[in-house]
């Protein structure tokens, strides 16, 4: 298991802590959608996890056999979607799946807790990436159904 979000300063339990306060101060800006963002993909993950939820992110054998799962309920073979049709997907009210790889792009190149936010969502899509099969494989979500299967894994 890997303590740290990809290049992101927090682990994961000291990121959803940290951005939970943020949406207090995120305001009504891009800042607030990647935070609602964030807390989104932590949901979803938390799905697919199952009953321990996501309290850090599954290396070696643990990350295959969800990726073997999430593959498995998918039931298709694993291509990104070059026509992108699939990534207009809401993941939350307010950022679709294509919206928040651009936003997570924005965040990244702003100072201070942005920029850690920014890194912490490019973790989740890298990770959630290597779930679903490789780069920009995480285009579609599952529906809860299909959660529940992964979790049960």
């Amino acid at each position: 298991m890997a303590d740290r979000l990809g290049t992101s300063q927090w682990s994961v339990p000291e990121a959803r802590s940290m951005v939970a306060r943020l949406r207090h101060v995120a305001g009504d800006n891009p800042e607030y959608d990647g935070v609602e963002l964030f807390i989104a993909l932590c949901d979803y993950l938390d799905q697919l996890y199952g009953g321990t939820g996501f309290d850090y992110v599954f290396t070696g054998a643990e990350r295959q056999a969800l990726a073997d799962a999430v593959r498995q309920v998918r039931g298709h073979s694993v291509v990104p979607d070059p026509s992108g049709e699939r990534l207009i997907q809401p993941v939350n009210a307010a950022v679709t799946l294509v919206e928040g790889r651009a936003l997570t792009t924005w965040l990244e190149e702003r100072d201070g807790w942005q920029q850690e936010v920014g890194k912490a969502l490019r973790a989740l899509y890298t990770y959630l990436d290597q779930l679903y099969g490789g780069p920009g494989a995480f285009n579609e979500l599952l529906t809860t159904t299909e959660r529940k299967r992964v979790a049960a894994r």
